[in-house]
């Protein structure tokens, strides 16, 4: 081509080449344009101010206490069997012979054997401590220690302990150690449930409190931890006279209460 015909045709490569700069930028440009608009609509700091609504503020925790209680319906009592003799053979037998006593007794008051349980058998001399030489062995000693239990109705508990005891006495054995009153596992999960659920309930309008104390809004729980404690029933001993002046034990049970407590954290929205 020569020059002459370049001049001729420098016009149109100049419109040639700026119609392409322009359609490059066009396409460049557009959806650029298009992320703007689509930042408009979203608005980034509209965004966070929407976020910020839903985004917790902090966190009350607080403690739960909760009681459950119920009438105990076990007895159970310690009894120490003993036999004693100058040889270990015969104060074994002594003491089998009590504790046969003490189960015939027993099933008088409807107490089977195999709820006569036993905790301990100890058999050990008996000495003389002397005031010179050496204790000298005098004798042997038995101690059986057995737990008798019976589920009964938990309005004559205190009565029916108290007619076992005496039932026990009256047998030749005067050893009594311990007396519990107990729950039986049914109720005493029972008892477990609602004192925990007691103690979310506490926690709720304890958190209530300090939230509406702080000015601030109560949100979902975000955590619980639970620690059950549990206490028995102590049994307070009495008498009763009975119409013809004879003396019999009765024993007046507390209820059986379980306390848990938990820890609850609250959201603050």
């Amino acid at each position: 081509m020569s020059l002459e015909q370049i001049k001729k045709q420098a016009p149109v490569l100049v419109v040639i080449i700026l119609a392409t700069i322009l359609i490059i930028g066009a396409l460049q440009v557009g959806p650029r344009s298009m992320d703007f608009n689509d930042r408009r609509v979203g608005m980034p700091g509209e965004n966070k101010m929407e976020k910020s609504v839903d985004k917790p503020k902090g966190i009350i925790a607080v403690n739960g206490e909760g009681i459950a209680s119920d009438k105990p319906n076990i007895i159970s009592i310690r009894v120490d069997i003993r036999g004693e003799s100058k040889s270990a053979e015969e104060a074994t037998k002594i003491a089998a012979n009590n504790f046969d006593r003490l189960v015939d007794s027993l099933s008088k008051e409807g107490i089977r054997k195999e709820n006569i349980v036993s905790n301990n058998f100890d058999l050990g001399p008996v000495y003389n401590y002397q005031r010179e030489g050496p204790p000298e062995i005098v004798g042997y000693r038995v101690i059986h220690s057995v737990t008798v239990t019976k589920q009964t109705n938990p309005d004559d508990i205190g009565k029916e302990a108290g007619e076992i005891i005496d039932t026990i006495t009256k047998a030749g054995i005067n050893d009594v150690s311990m007396v519990q009153f107990l729950l039986d596992e049914e109720k005493m999960n029972e008892l477990k449930n609602l004192a925990l659920e007691n103690a979310v309930e506490n926690a709720k309008e304890k958190a209530g409190t300090l939230a509406k104390a702080s000015d601030v809004r109560l949100g979902e729980i975000v955590a619980v931890a639970e620690n059950a404690q549990y206490s028995v029933a102590e049994p307070r001993f009495a008498r009763i006279e009975m119409a013809d002046a004879m003396m019999s034990t009765e024993l007046v049970a507390g209820n059986y209460d379980v306390t848990a407590s938990v820890m609850v954290k609250f959201r603050i929205v």
